[in-house]
């Protein structure tokens, strides 16, 4: 292919009429955006639609929840943490946090789950003053008589698995 030159002053022509060109096409979008009716929403009041696919804040269902740890080892950013009594079915989960002021909502962290403890819902309103603020703490708070008396069950399961084992033939 050839370099063709064009002629300077055909050129200025061109884009003169190029920027006229564009510039209308700008003013004739803008126009219609300002004759069309408003859209102001009195939000408190007025609460937006959601759409199905939206992801807002985590929801988490502490009863289904195994303490397997994917959903932290997913975070990309490692704003969930998760603090248990125990291990599997028999833990009990005593901290269950996400901090927004790191969270992407990318939904890693619900995609990993096995047992789809942790989604992503549909609540979006999360105004905070300050980043302390944006922890939000998902498990229920447990006293220190609850501790105790989960650790004290833990211990006695596990004397009766040790019972058991003592008790069974020669098994390896």
């Amino acid at each position: 292919m050839r370099n063709r030159r064009h002629n300077p002053f055909v050129q200025y022509f061109a884009d003169i009429w190029a920027g006229v060109a564009t510039t209308y096409l700008g003013m004739r979008l803008t126009l219609g955006y300002f004759f069309h009716r408003k859209f102001t929403m009195l939000y408190p009041e007025e609460r937006p639609v959601i759409p199905p696919g939206h992801r807002g804040l985590h929801a988490y269902d502490e009863a289904k929840c195994i303490l397997c740890q994917l959903c932290v080892a997913a975070c990309p950013v490692g704003c969930i943490t998760l603090e248990a009594v125990g291990k599997g079915k028999d833990g009990m989960v005593t901290r269950y946090d996400v901090d927004y002021s790191a969270c992407l909502f990318c939904n890693l962290c619900a995609e990993a789950c096995p047992t789809k403890c942790v989604w992503l819902s549909g609540k979006y309103n999360l105004a905070c003053g300050s980043r302390g603020e944006c922890v939000l703490r998902l498990a229920r708070p447990k006293t220190d008589s609850e501790i105790a008396a989960h650790k004290d069950l833990l211990a006695r399961k596990e004397a009766e698995k040790k019972a058991k084992q003592q008790e069974a033939p020669g098994t390896t």
